[in-house]
């Protein structure tokens, strides 16, 4: 007896091992470089492309889906195979998600892959301008955000906004990085005179800031 349970146990331990040998860990951490802590709670998809019994397979298909503990790491273990392609979409509510390729050159030669990612948090911004001394149909105000994000249809990209005459009261709305420092650069031109100045404001992530410029 126990000689066949120990062949059994080794048995056990050379398929688990086997097994083990089968699957190839691709593992990250996400953490908010503005805020500098790790991010928990994000939706990790990995997608893979693969050549399968000789087959180039030209579809991705998802491999898995994870979310992140509160220490910002996430893992899979998936069937080794010949990959050709694979990505992860890294998404939270509240963050600009992204899709980030893997280097499948790396996870085919070490079978296992682990690297870091970054998560921007969201905020938005309110302007007014308002032309609170008026002269006359040649006042003017323009301005621009310098550090603009592209990163969403309606981002602030850094674009001029201008703004004419007396009856100016407006209100401009965009979505920017949180947790940092914007720069907004404005000009504004009455009675002949001109003035221009850079200012700096700070946006609370997760939040909507308002400013407000009256010329």
């Amino acid at each position: 007896m126990i000689g066949k349970f120990s062949i059994s146990a080794l048995l056990c331990l050379f398929l688990l091992s086997c097994a083990k040998e089968d699957l190839v860990p691709v593992a990250g951490f996400i953490s908010d470089p503005n805020q500098s802590m790790p991010v928990g709670g994000v939706k990790v998809e990995l997608w893979t492309q693969q050549i399968e019994d000789g087959i180039f397979a030209a579809n991705y298909v998802l491999a898995g889906t994870d979310t992140t503990g509160s220490d910002g790491k996430f893992q899979f273990a998936i069937e080794k195979k010949q990959f050709t392609g694979m990505y992860l979409i890294i998404s939270k509510t509240g963050y600009f998600g992204y899709q980030a390729e893997i280097k499948v050159e790396k996870v085919n030669s070490d079978n296992s892959y682990n690297a870091d990612y970054q998560l921007l948090p969201k905020a938005m911004i309110q302007v007014r301008i308002k032309n609170s001394a008026p002269f006359n149909s040649a006042d003017y105000f323009e301005f621009r955000i310098l550090n603009g994000f592209t990163g969403c249809q309606d981002c602030c990209k850094g674009d001029k906004y201008q703004f004419y005459g007396m009856d100016v009261d407006q209100t401009v709305d965009c979505q920017t990085i949180g947790h940092q420092f914007i720069q907004i650069q404005w000009l504004k031109r009455r009675n002949g005179e001109q003035t221009t100045n850079t200012e700096r404001f700070f946006v609370n992530a997760f939040e909507t800031t308002g400013i407000d410029f009256n010329f």
